[in-house]
């Protein structure tokens, strides 16, 4: 049990504080329970517009992030090989020694920060204020980089879009999982119409009838694709392919036209292609893809969802074109809601979205060329969120600075100079924006742990004590719009080793969260290690067993896992969660243009042990 901050509604004896799911970018409305002055539980927010009285797991759990037994409760600077308790005044003094130094020596854009998507907009807007005007660097970016792109669509649509839709298109997201309120919205909209008129179970969310029809693209058969009435099967790593075929299908055979001057370049593009070029090998037929046409050029309030699945794979720029050029073929009525991982995606990623610096993983790409020489991490983990553990190991070895500002402890923090304790979302004031781009703000709703302290004192002690001032703006920056593209289409390389991998989250944790979700004891007993999925007669036919482990191999690591059969999956494609340390059979890659990590298309070979 935990202290709490004074109450803002009250329930017999009890106290409920209001605040914010720390987790996806749902941002669902939630109270901290207080009996006695001491924390217990979360009650859901009734009054919350898109959580109406309901949590996920991870809601539910999250009062257990503040007594988490791993959290760092203490500042440490390094002694020689180990860290040692230290503190605040001596802490904070040797992070902004060393950063002045690395300054001082090798001049503007030297330092890197990279922060978390968890940060508050005020937090974000002091980094940013931070980096350029004391650390003089341009090379700041979030771990939105990692999940989404910051541009802004013609027709954005919010959760509300979904109540007059007559089409729901799903993408690379797998909803129910990932963010499982949101996904529970779109399958209430989607029941069956003898299901109608149909209440949630919350007793709130009256679902208008009649029904949406519910498609589905994607490489895996999540939860969400068992309800859809049109599921599009892609191996992993061939969506991009699948959506400029449904592109060529919009333009040639529904005739879909644009008064945009490129839109002559794209048709051109288009016509050069073959439908069987684009679709052979993908795993998904003609008639399905002629459905999924037929039916976006028909519905009068089609709405598309798309998450970061689209994102994670070697195509990834011609499935991004591909799809924001549909949307603006379409932008007379389909709307497109990009669906946000993190809790601050849509704020911290606008913030931190550096027009002239490096990107997430060009940063660390400079640490290991040594063009880089301090870097930050707020809230981050690279070893854990980026393909290529090894490579990246090696470029954080490279830096002459390390400062780490966490909540939790991890893998960097054994190779930083200076840890510093962060407080956590639920023990402070601030602001996150959620999918819909709506701006959430709270008051803290515990009481902050005697020896963490709120980011902006941090950077404000950093930037005093390095002879500057912070002078923070935090008006929200307007994204770019998106533009029609006559793009490039990619050949894709043939596997070299037996299995093509894809590595993804699994529910409960959730892809660059697991910081958090590991500390709730709820959460994190949920799974003992790694896994990896085969088709069974893969298994049977390299004379194993599910339940036993085996050896994955790839030209970047291998490591051992255990083996489960999965009946939903192709031949001669795996998949294991980068949560458990997958991300060591990754090499380091990342899209050229957008700069997102690559976890699909990864060439494995499994061996007996």
């Amino acid at each position: 049990m935990l202290k709490a901050r004074k109450n803002q509604a009250r329930v017999g004896s009890m106290k409920h504080n209001f605040s914010i799911c720390p987790h996806c970018g749902c941002g669902c409305g939630l109270y901290l329970v207080e009996q006695d002055g001491m924390i217990g539980g979360v009650s859901a927010s009734q009054n919350h517009y898109l959580g109406q009285g309901q949590l996920c797991a991870r809601g539910w759990t999250s009062y257990q992030l503040l007594t988490a037994d791993g959290r760092v409760r203490q500042p440490m600077t390094r002694n020689g090989q180990e860290l040692a308790a230290a503190s605040w005044d001596k802490a904070l003094e040797t992070a902004a020694k060393k950063l002045k130094a690395v300054r001082e020596k090798h001049g503007q854009n030297s330092i890197g920060i990279i922060a978390s998507s968890r940060l508050t907009n005020r937090e974000a807007c002091a980094v940013k204020d931070f980096a350029l005007g004391v650390l003089e660097t341009q090379n700041y970016d979030s771990a939105a980089r990692l999940s989404a792109v910051p541009l802004k669509f013609p027709n954005q649509a919010n959760t509300q879009s979904l109540e007059q839709a007559d089409l729901i298109v799903v993408i690379g997201s797998n909803l129910l999982e990932d963010n499982p309120i949101l996904g529970q919205r779109v399958l209430s909209r989607c029941k069956p119409e003898e299901d109608r008129p149909y209440v949630s179970p919350d007793l709130a969310h009256v679902i208008p009838g009649p029904s949406a029809r519910l498609a589905v693209l994607d490489s895996q058969k999540n939860p969400l694709a068992k309800h859809a009435g049109l599921f599009l099967w892609s191996r992993p790593g061939r969506e991009g392919h699948v959506l400029t075929a449904l592109l060529k299908q919009l333009v040639e055979k529904h005739n879909i036209q644009s008064a945009d001057p490129e839109f002559r370049k794209l048709k051109e593009t288009l016509a050069k292609l073959s439908p069987g070029q684009l679709l052979d090998g993908s795993g998904v037929n003609h008639t399905d893809l002629e459905t999924l046409a037929k039916d976006l050029s028909s519905a009068k309030s089609p709405v598309l969802l798309f998450g970061k699945n689209l994102l994670h794979q070697p195509e990834a720029f011609e499935a991004w074109t591909a799809l924001t050029d549909i949307a603006l073929l379409l932008q007379d009525r389909l709307s497109v809601l990009p669906v946000m991982n993190g809790a601050n995606d849509h704020g911290a990623g606008r913030i931190l979205n550096s027009p002239d610096g490096l990107s997430y993983m060009e940063i660390i790409e400079a640490a290991g060329k040594k063009r880089l020489k301090g870097l930050i991490l707020i809230g981050e983990d690279p070893l854990k969120t980026l393909p290529g553990r090894e490579s990246v190991d090696k470029a954080l070895a490279q830096l002459e600075t390390l400062i780490v500002i966490d909540s939790y402890p991890n893998d960097c923090s054994e190779k930083a100079e200076v840890v510093l304790p962060w407080q956590l979302s639920l023990e402070k004031e601030g602001s996150f924006n959620n999918l819909d781009g709506k701006e959430q703000s709270f008051k803290a709703a515990s009481v902050p742990d005697k020896d963490s302290r709120a980011l902006g004192d941090i950077m404000e002690y950093l930037a005093k004590t390095m002879g500057g001032k912070l002078n923070i703006n935090e008006k929200l920056p307007e994204p770019e719009a998106v533009k029609l593209d006559p793009f490039k289409v990619i050949e894709i390389e043939g596997a070299v080793l037996p299995f093509n991998l894809e590595l993804g989250s699994v529910y409960p944790h959730l892809y660059g969260d697991e910081g958090q979700t590991m500390g709730s004891y709820h959460l994190a007993r949920e799974f003992t290690g790694g896994y990896i999925e085969l088709h069974p007669e893969d298994i049977a036919d390299l004379g194993l067993r599910s339940g036993w482990k085996a050896r994955v191999v790839s030209d970047a690591g291998s490591m051992v896992a255990v083996i489960r059969a999965n009946h939903h999956i192709y031949k001669k494609t795996a998949f294991m969660p980068i949560h458990f340390g997958g991300n060591a059979l990754a090499p380091f890659q990342y899209d050229a243009k957008l700069k997102t990590p690559v976890f699909k298309g990864i060439s494995v070979k499994i061996e007996k042990i």
